[in-house]
């Protein structure tokens, strides 16, 4: 029950972490869990009993196999050198040069715990990088090779951390034996990775090929996999990372001869593992969090101050030394080009791009608490503490430097990519693109609008144009939008002031009942108060007119019921006062808009068309409101599948007229993609 409650606890800090990054989109989600977990330990008195053994393989192996199984391979093939470089040859130089500096430094940390610090924060993460990328603008290819090192420098910074944190528990080491050592495990761990790589894609075809195509079978192997490998490479004493990465490149890399089913298994599969590595990274540091204090009871020779003193200076190592080495090897590459020299802004960019993270949080907290000798592991605390303040301060860092020193969207060159790979083209923005294809969809659909489909027609426009409107707040400057919403809520305001009018008229001849023009009458003024919402962006109040609504549509059902008219004419006079509200809205708009002030205000006719659309769903909904639901879903799913095919013609022209990037056009066909796969799943449940 313990047990259940924590992941339960844990659970429900990460998603509230994440609803605030929602809100502070500049602030990465690691620091908000980071916080939560650390007042939940300080006031509520939180502690989680970490077992250090399975800690490792309940976070880090689906992690790693989950970023090495969705990573792109072309970008993974054509920057192959700088990313083996700085996975492999800056992980060592910065365990050893760091190591050194850190045990210089910190008189009271033992060489090996001191190189094992080092080692643990070579890994970077490219999760937390990402949060940041947008604001910063950083180039594709730099993501991608920070992405890409991260994929293996994870296995070898934990190959080189678990070696240290071994010398430190059994107090002895041995250079030779050491070697001999990471050469085996590392070895045996790419033997078993890929053996095992080979065979699960070996039981994959054979399943496919007897017919069994049983997607969620298929997603629970997967999630197997990384547990599976991991512990079989563990078992002959090999590199259980090692293995799981080079496992789940090889599945990654592997073409199956299905081409329909992979493309179903690869869209479960990643939304799967999104959700999956969404909570673990968001449990690793919500732990860290309630960690975090217990890395404050430091030993009588340090104090607090002191500790900050050497987490900054570690920090400060650690970067210098990806600095230099960036640097470094922009000279060694473009020493033979006369029109290119090494970039120090590119090497900086590199150097905060370094961002650490979930890998070197748990590796941290898998420290065992005890030596073979049954003594305290040496300054565990100042291990972890040192850590999390590199971590936190290397996500604020690039917070604070990467806009700066990312500047406005222009290409650097990282190690290994072309100039010509480098240049951004000037394309339609991504939401402008988005609107330009929903609105060749809304053109194609009211084209096929007939007497018999205009309720489910209009229903469909209806739901473009609020898909249009929010793209269109994205791109649109407020200084040009905000005088078009203000014409568009007094067009609005004007509408339902027509609305009144007309309910008003039904009662005073007698053709509605005043219970039935009081709650007709209080609906158009929770229409108001909406307005007025969306005017001063309130979303509390908005949440709680919902909440308002919802009540008060159940209590006019519960007076309906207990009225002394029957039921069944309270709800043919409601039909008939949204009916004739309706129509008379629509002619004053009608009107409205060929009047002089419409034209000398920003009324933009989209928005009067959409009003229209609006209210002509709602007379249509009366109008059919007895008839087939089978058939209207069979309709709808029919205009749905011709908006869609629209909206892909739509893209091929933009992406054939070279208006949008390639990745552009890819991420709309993909949303369109998941819609129609979406669609189709309802239908077939």
């Amino acid at each position: 029950m313990a047990l259940l409650q924590t992941v339960v606890g844990l659970t429900f800090l990460v998603v509230l972490g994440n609803v605030l990054g929602y809100f502070f989109k500049k602030i990465p989600v690691s620091l908000f869990q980071i916080a939560l977990g650390l007042l939940v330990a300080i006031f509520l008195n939180v502690k989680i009993e970490l077992d250090t053994e399975w800690f490792l393989l309940l976070f880090i192996a689906p992690l790693l196999y989950s970023d090495a199984w969705r990573f792109p391979k072309k970008e993974l093939w054509e920057l192959r050198g700088p990313i083996f470089g700085n996975a492999i040859l800056l992980v060592f130089i910065t365990t050893i040069i760091g190591g050194f500096l850190i045990y210089w430094m910190v008189p009271e940390l033992p060489l090996p715990v001191a190189l094992a610090i080092a080692a643990i924060l070579s890994p970077t993460d490219p999760v937390a990088v990402s949060a940041i990328a947008s604001q910063a603008k950083l180039p594709p290819s730099i993501m991608h090779l920070v992405a890409g090192e991260s994929l293996i420098n994870d296995a070898s910074g934990l190959v080189g951390f678990k070696f240290a944190v071994a010398a430190a528990t059994a107090g002895t080491f041995s250079l030779w034996e050491a070697t001999g050592e990471f050469f085996y495990v590392s070895i045996m761990g790419t033997l078993v990775g890929a053996l095992m790589g080979f065979i699960l894609n070996a039981i994959g075809d054979w399943l496919s090929s007897h017919g069994n195509n049983d997607v969620s079978l298929r997603v629970v192997l997967q999630l197997f996999t990384p547990f599976l490998v991991y512990i079989l490479a563990e078992e002959i004493h090999a590199s259980g990372v090692i293995a799981v990465v080079v496992a789940a490149i090889i599945l990654n890399i592997h073409t199956k001869y299905d081409v329909d089913y992979t493309g179903e298994l690869h869209v479960v599969g990643i939304n799967t593992w999104n959700v999956f590595g969404y909570l673990l990274n968001g449990y690793i540091f919500v732990i860290l969090g309630i960690e975090f204090p217990l890395a404050t009871h430091l030993s009588a020779a340090i104090s607090l101050p002191m500790a900050l003193f050497y987490s900054v200076v570690t920090w400060l190592i650690i970067f210098g030394i990806r600095v230099t080495w960036t640097y470094v090897t922009q000279w060694v590459r473009l020493k033979n080009h006369k029109n290119e020299t090494a970039s120090w802004r590119v090497a900086l960019t590199s150097g905060l791009t370094g961002v650490r993270g979930a890998v070197t949080m748990a590796g941290v907290l898998s420290v065992p608490l005890v030596t073979d000798s049954g003594a305290p592991f040496p300054q565990r605390a100042l291990m972890l503490f040192i850590a999390a303040i590199t971590i936190i301060l290397s996500l604020i860092m690039a917070i604070v430097l990467l806009p700066i020193v990312g500047g406005e969207k222009k290409t650097q060159v990282p190690p290994g990519a072309t100039k010509a790979k480098a240049k951004v083209a000037q394309h339609m923005s991504e939401p402008r693109a988005r609107v330009y294809v929903l609105q060749s969809a809304v053109r194609e659909i009211e084209a096929r609008r007939r007497e018999s489909n205009q309720a489910v027609v209009y229903d469909i426009i209806r739901r473009y144009q609020s898909q249009i409107r929010q793209l269109q707040l994205q791109f649109m400057k407020a200084d040009k939008m905000s005088p078009i919403l203000d014409a568009e809520m007094t067009l609005r305001e004007f509408a339902l002031e027509t609305e009144r009018g007309a309910v008003q008229r039904l009662l005073v001849d007698e053709r509605i009942s005043p219970l039935v023009f009081a709650s007709e009458g209080r609906r158009i003024d929770r229409a108001e108060s909406e307005l007025d919402d969306l005017v001063t962006h309130d979303r509390g109040k908005r949440t709680w007119r919902q909440i308002r609504r919802f009540f008060t549509g159940f209590g006019r059902m519960i007076r309906v019921w207990l009225s002394d008219d029957s039921s069944d004419k309270l709800l043919s006079e409601y039909q008939l006062a949204r009916h004739e509200a309706s129509k008379e809205a629509i002619a004053a708009i009608s009107k409205y808009i060929s009047t002089d002030e419409a034209q000398s205000s920003h009324l933009d006719q989209t928005a009067a068309y959409n009003l229209i659309i609006m209210y002509r769903a709602q007379i249509e909904r009366e109008r059919h409101g007895q008839s087939s639901v089978k058939n209207a879903e069979a309709l709808k799913m029919e205009l749905e599948l011709i908006g869609l095919n629209a909206q892909r013609e739509a893209v091929q022209h933009l992406t054939e007229a070279h208006f949008i990037s390639s990745t552009t056009s890819l991420n709309i066909r993909q949303n369109i993609n998941f819609t129609e796969a979406g669609m189709l799943t309802n239908l077939e449940e």
